[in-house]
């Protein structure tokens, strides 16, 4: 990586993702890529290739590529590993577009379309984020940042005031306190919060608080929007229930398009937004998640810009971001194909 990826719970300095291929009878290929957060979900690049290789790959083999049904009765007989499953599930559907000879997002049903994407602000001092901001808005367009807080309130308080005088009124700014306040904390922040404009605070307080997340959210303006909480269907239902979230993250690479379809539909039964959110995708993930972002209509931009962080990659083309949009490859499935050269140069299986 370029430089390490900071937040209020951890931190990524290198790229140790594994890539998912799934082989169709007539040859056609889907890829998809997983990348191991430990600290989050429990899986370890090692773990990851050993389910999909040990478990997975023989309970499917023979099984019709699209028999998602069947697909996901193999993988509900395993506990947990979502981002496995996730990974199996969009080589899935990426080989189904590819054999159908059409994008990811047309077999969604969307169209190809530049997505709004916000740029992540990694925890780092004032002068050091300040920097950041300017340069990537400047280089690249972005309307929009996420800025990562929840170790100092009043250090991100500190912040924030300097990154909207900075940047002005016309940039969209969202907060990820990754569980990192208490109750407290975020009722003393939210009237600061406010004032700056903030749009969206993701995960302000441990995320299993439903209760504590209600009681915030009903005495602050500043919505709650809900991603650690929500890491499966049956977590974003019952945390629409509780009523303390009002958005919700979709991390294709947890959920697969096959789950992040549903808590798509479960939001919009409760008129509740969403956005794409990144577990620091690299570039097929990326695109993977683009083209699902591509098949409903965000109110805010979408997280998908880590692989700006990455130095190389081992797909076959190269996404771009311009004024602050998300330009996906056209061609069927994600648009990608892996680069035969550059994944010999950096898989560590052989």
């Amino acid at each position: 990586m370029l430089r390490p990826i900071k937040w209020a719970r951890g931190e990524i300095s290198t790229i140790d993702n594994v890539i998912v291929v799934v082989t169709l009878s007539d040859g056609t290929q889907g890829i998809a890529d997983a990348p191991p957060r430990p600290t989050i979900y429990g899986e370890t690049q090692k773990s990851l290739i050993a389910i999909i290789t040990d478990h997975f790959a023989n309970a499917l083999k023979g099984v019709h590529a699209f028999d998602l049904a069947r697909v996901w009765s193999v993988f509900d007989a395993i506990a947990w590993n979502p981002t496995a499953k996730a990974a199996i599930d969009m080589a899935l559907y990426d080989a189904q577009a590819k054999a159908l000879g059409v994008s990811c997002a047309q077999l969604l049903g969307g169209t190809l379309k530049p997505l709004p994407v916000n740029w992540r602000l990694r925890l780092g001092s004032k002068k050091e984020m300040l920097a950041d901001a300017e340069h990537m808005i400047k280089n690249h367009g972005f309307r929009a940042l996420k800025v990562k807080c929840g170790i100092d309130r009043d250090k991100d308080i500190e912040i924030l005031r300097a990154l909207r005088k900075h940047t002005g009124d016309e940039i969209e700014i969202t907060i990820d306190c990754n569980q990192g306040y208490s109750v407290q904390d975020l009722l003393e922040a939210a009237p600061y919060f406010e004032e700056l404009n903030i749009a969206l605070i993701e995960e302000p307080i441990p995320a299993r608080d439903g209760a504590g997340k209600r009681f915030a959210a009903e005495r602050m303006r500043v919505p709650i929007s809900g991603d650690d909480s929500c890491m499966t269907p049956d977590d974003v239902l019952h945390e629409l229930k509780l009523g303390g979230i009002r958005a919700v993250v979709i991390k294709c690479a947890r959920t697969g398009y096959t789950q992040s379809r549903q808590i798509l539909a479960l939001a919009r039964a409760h008129y509740t937004p969403v956005h794409n959110g990144t577990q620091a995708d690299m570039q097929i993930g990326t695109a993977a998640a683009g083209h699902f972002a591509c098949t409903y209509q965000a109110v805010h931009a979408h997280e998908i810009s880590s692989f700006l962080d990455a130095k190389d990659h081992v797909a076959d083309q190269d996404l771009a971001i311009k004024n602050g949009d998300l330009i996906l490859p056209e061609g069927p499935g994600i648009g990608f194909n892996l680069d035969a050269k550059k994944l010999a140069k950096y898989r560590l299986d052989k």
